[in-house]
């Protein structure tokens, strides 16, 4: 939960649960992913002293589409300034376009407006003309999936405000306008999944799920150890590295293998195995990378996730991907970690920025926000049955300010 103060974001609580019920952005445990949710709302709740009704969902996965589109709309005002009401018509006219069944809206951003045969507008609103124009993308999903997550927030007791795309806030709010337009590539380790994504010239150009995270470095261990699953997660998080090299002769890892016998493990053999693992991950990021189109990263590259936090992984990637890496974690006080770098960037998409449109009106959003990454949803506590399609409609949003307008920090 955060609010904006003269400009800068201020954090106000945070509740973390493990995402139980949810398995690469998917909601596979519908009652465990309610539990989860209602276990990080009560932590933050506690934190605040407040309650928290309502939420936005940092949305991620797989079933993520991005696509260009097109909207047109003529002026209907009869001093033809163009208004709220015409954005949201030419925004709403580019989403009429055939869909499969089983996908549905969740955005469209815009990235450019033509007013009559000017071109390259950042914001319409104000200007004069007929005929009104707008070139973006639309943001499209498993509507299954999105139900099954509105579900599970209705279920937990909550509101669902919105959809919003993870690694566009992600990346508007850690990398320079600057970076966004000379281009610069996002790499978001999580606990199953990587994202990739890639900007250029002031957007998001590429976006691609790598099915390897956090969980397999552990699950490497776990082998490798013999070991719980638990023991192998505290050898990486406590005294491993991702670089060998960095490793410390005398330190190591004592515990108890699966067949009762007491292990000594060395600091060198716990991150010999993740620095393979990561070596591997980085290489196939740069392999897609590189089929992308873009002449090149100036930018270089931002780290983030949970799983960014190993030690020396910046420096593995530096000398895999070729170019300048960095490691990216919020600035503000008690969010200070990777891992809290997406729910960062989604409330400063949100409070930043003209984003959350309804469908009858533009407005600013609320001073105080929430935003919640769980990945999953059914029918709520009382049987009742929801307007899917009507939910949809509630959470297409429409107006997204171009990068440079949005984060100027």
């Amino acid at each position: 939960m955060g609010e904006l103060l003269g400009g800068t974001l201020n954090i106000l609580a945070e509740g973390c649960a493990p995402s139980a019920g949810v398995k690469r952005g998917a909601v596979v445990d519908i009652d465990k992913t309610v539990q989860a949710i209602k276990q990080a709302v009560e932590h933050a709740e506690a934190a605040l002293g407040d309650q928290i009704r309502s939420v936005y969902v940092a949305i991620e996965g797989e079933h993520i589409q991005i696509a260009p589109c097109h909207g047109i709309a003529s002026v209907k005002r009869d001093d033809q300034e163009i208004t709220d009401t015409d954005v949201i018509e030419v925004i709403n006219s580019a989403q009429v376009m055939r869909l499969p069944d089983e996908m549905s809206v969740i955005d469209v951003i815009p990235s450019s407006f033509t007013v009559d045969q000017q071109t390259g507008v950042v914001d319409p609103r104000g200007m004069l003309g007929y005929r009104l124009e707008m070139h973006g993308k639309m943001v499209t999903g498993s509507k299954t999936i999105l139900h099954s997550i509105r579900r599970s927030i209705e279920r937990a007791g909550l509101k669902l405000e919105g959809f919003i795309l993870g690694n566009l806030a992600l990346g508007m709010s850690a990398a320079s306008v600057d970076e966004i337009d000379l281009g610069i590539g996002l790499i978001d380790i999580g606990h199953e999944k990587t994202t990739v994504s890639v900007f250029y010239r002031g957007d998001l150009v590429y976006s691609y799920i790598l099915p390897v995270g956090g969980d397999h470095m552990t699950r490497d261990l776990v082998y490798k150890l013999n070991c719980k699953y638990q023991d192998a997660k505290v050898a990486k998080e406590e005294y491993g590295l991702a670089l060998e090299e960095m490793a410390d002769g005398s330190e190591g890892f004592s515990f108890t293998n699966i067949n009762g016998e007491v292990m000594f493990e060395p600091q060198s053999e716990i991150s010999y195995v993740l620095e393979a693992r990561i070596e591997e991950m980085f290489t196939l990021v740069l392999n897609r990378v590189q089929k992308v189109g873009v002449p090149t990263l100036s930018g270089g590259y931002l780290l983030c996730g949970g799983a960014a936090a190993l030690p020396g992984i910046q420096e593995l990637a530096t000398r895999v991907m070729g170019q300048t890496t960095r490691l990216y974690q919020p600035s503000s006080i008690g969010v200070r970690h990777p891992k809290y770098a997406t729910a960062v960037g989604v409330l400063k998409y949100v409070l930043m920025s003209d984003h959350h449109v309804s469908k009858s009106r533009l407005e600013k959003p609320e001073e105080r926000v929430t935003v919640t990454k769980p990945n999953g949803t059914t029918p709520d506590d009382h049987g009742h049955e929801v307007d899917m399609e009507q939910n949809d409609r509630d959470t297409k949003n429409g107006f997204g300010r171009l990068m440079e307008k949005l984060f100027g920090v």
